[in-house]
């Protein structure tokens, strides 16, 4: 044992509870929408009101990196099942946040021009962009292989802009402002290939592949 530096075995068990944990938060339950409409409403009032601290709050609440996760941990274990399934869950959380995002900026309209700060700071940055979701992706991953350090799935959803980009794409599609849908959903699709390739990455470096996912739960 060092004193800079302890070496901990990833074992069996450990890789089985992260799949374990995975599975059970990508199902379209009760909570899964309660969080994904919470997280939409108050991703657009952070835009609307130009609060960063409310759009942090959004990114906290949404629960959208369970299910690109499961992509990940889908793809490199080649499960079918669960593709699909955080697929679905994935596709509904863009839709509810385009539809009902643009729709709650409607009813607010009269305090659309307060939201001008926010909404030009919706900018793609290719390399900068990839680069934190890569890594966020990782960091994800690993938490959930690692108890210690679990609480990185809070951490991700703060580092990278997932929701508030989507709601974004609604309000620029229901009050058109520029090119600011297509700015967004940019922004989106970056840090979801990102945090895609992160976990894919994370995954294999464990070699999560060779460990039976449990379909209790």
């Amino acid at each position: 044992m060092s004193l800079f530096f302890t070496s901990k075995p990833y074992s069996t068990e450990d890789k089985q509870k992260a799949i374990a944990e995975l599975l059970h938060n990508t199902w379209p339950d009760r909570d899964f929408y309660l969080l994904v409409i919470g997280a939409i409403i108050l991703a657009a009032c952070g835009i609307l009101t130009d609060s960063i601290p409310v759009l942090i709050a959004s990114m906290i609440v949404a629960p959208l990196a369970y299910p690109i996760l499961s992509l990940s941990l889908g793809i490199v274990t080649g499960d079918i099942k669960l593709l699909m399934r955080a697929s679905f869950m994935l596709i509904i959380s863009i839709a509810l946040a385009i539809l009902v995002g643009g729709l709650f900026s409607l009813f607010v309209k009269s305090y659309f021009g307060a939201a001008e700060g926010v909404l030009i700071s919706f900018f793609p940055n290719l390399f900068f962009d990839v680069l934190i979701a890569v890594i966020s992706g990782f960091i994800g991953a690993y938490g959930l292989v690692r108890s210690k350090v679990g609480a990185a799935m809070t951490g991700i959803g703060i580092a990278v802009s997932l929701m508030p980009p989507l709601v974004a794409v609604g309000i620029g599609l229901f009050n058109p402002a520029d090119d600011l849908a297509l700015r967004a959903i940019t922004i989106f699709l970056l840090n979801l290939v990102g945090i895609l390739a992160g976990g894919i990455i994370c995954f294999l470096v464990f070699n999560i592949k060779h460990v039976k996912p449990s379909r209790t739960t």
